[in-house]
């Protein structure tokens, strides 16, 4: 009996581990501290609060203005007080045109990959809340 202790430990154990690997191992795949939104793109984005559970930026993007390639590190919610006609730009993808949403919609944003946010509109500047969540993963 006490073996088959041993054995249920030891591979509840190694399940434990291999499932803590599988949550955390692709994270980071696209963040870098260079790629981060605040060091790479700081004309765009505005640190309003941080502490060790969210982010808070500002972000801005003026009419006819694609962003520098950046990445956020942390799944988000985004509040758009002022929303605008917006292309997604990664590389090696085709561009995606993510349309014109309504001011006041709000959205959650997934970790991607390395981005730059285009404009499309001839007046109407971009400006939203982007609430990262650190502890989300």
């Amino acid at each position: 009996m006490r073996r088959v202790w041993k054995v249920v430990l030891m591979a509840g154990a190694l399940g434990a581990a291999f499932l803590a690997g599988q949550s955390t191992s692709h994270f980071d795949q696209w963040w870098t501290a260079d790629n981060d939104a605040l060091a790479a793109a700081p004309q765009h984005h505005k640190l309003l609060f941080e502490n060790e559970e969210v982010k808070v930026l500002e972000v801005t993007v003026a009419p006819g203005v694609r962003e520098p390639l950046h990445a956020h590190r942390y799944p988000s919610v985004l509040y758009y007080i002022s929303a605008a006609h917006m292309k997604e730009h990664s590389p090696g993808v085709p561009a995606v045109d993510r349309g014109l949403r309504a001011d006041g919609t709000v959205i959650f944003l997934p970790v991607g990959p390395p981005h730059q946010m285009e404009n499309l509109e001839s007046t109407k500047p971009l400006k939203a809340i982007r609430v990262e969540l650190k502890k989300s993963r």
